[in-house]
C-alpha cells in the first residue's frame, strides 16, 4: 500500500482520537504513532479501531497508559474498508478537503511516494510538520507548514484526477484541445 493511502487511513484514526501532535515512523512494514498528548480516551479509540472485531482486546498485557500504537498492513486494510463503507452511506460531500489531518497526511504521503522514500520519521505539531526520510540511499529532511501541505494536496488531487481521466479515455484529451 502506498504511503499516501496508508497515512490517510492513519490520519482518519488520529482525527477520531483528536490527536494533534505526534510522531509517526515506519517500523519495518508497520507505522508506529507515538504521542505524549494522547489522552486515555484517545488511546482507547485508537486501540479499539485497531483491534479486529473477532478478537476483542482482553487484557493483552499492554499498559493502558502506553503512548504508542502500531498500524500494520492488516489493520490499515480493515480500517480502509470500514471508512469506504461509511463513505458510501454518507451522502454529504466533503467540503473540508485539505484542511483535515487525514488529507494533510495523505498529501505528505503522496509527496513521500513521489520521492520514492523507503523509511521516514514524522514530527507533527499543529504549526509545523518535520519529516526525516531515506530515499535511494540518501537521508534528508524537510519541514512543512499545514498551508504548504494543503498546496501539495491540491496538486496531488489534480494529478490523480487528471491522470485517471486521461488513462480511461485518451481520446477525450485530444478532443479537448
Amino acid at each position: 500500500m502506498a504511503h499516501g493511502k496508508s497515512l490517510r487511513i492513519i490520519g482518519q484514526s488520529l482525527e477520531a482520537a483528536r490527536l494533534g501532535a505526534f510522531e509517526l515512523k515506519m517500523d519495518g512494514a508497520a507505522y508506529v504513532v507515538t504521542s505524549d498528548s494522547l489522552s486515555t480516551s484517545g488511546e482507547w479509540i485508537l486501540r479499539h479501531a485497531l483491534s479486529s472485531n473477532d478478537h476483542p482486546d482482553q487484557g493483552n498485557g499492554q499498559s493502558p497508559i502506553a503512548r504508542s500504537v502500531s498500524f500494520d498492513s492488516a489493520a490499515l486494510s480493515r480500517l480502509d474498508d470500514q471508512v469506504r463503507k461509511q463513505r458510501r452511506s454518507d451522502s454529504a460531500p466533503n467540503t473540508q478537503a485539505y484542511s483535515r489531518l487525514s488529507q494533510l497526511l495523505r498529501a505528505l504521503g503522496d509527496h513521500l511516494d513521489r520521492a520514492d522514500v523507503s523509511a521516514f520519521h514524522i514530527f507533527w505539531t499543529p504549526a509545523s510538520v518535520s519529516v526525516d526520510f531515506r530515499s535511494k540511499g540518501h537521508s534528508d529532511s524537510r519541514t512543512f507548514t499545514p498551508a504548504k501541505l494543503q498546496q501539495l494536496g491540491s496538486h496531488s488531487r489534480f494529478r490523480r484526477s487528471s491522470g485517471s481521466r486521461l488513462d480511461s479515455n485518451p481520446r477525450s484529451f485530444e478532443r479537448a484541445k
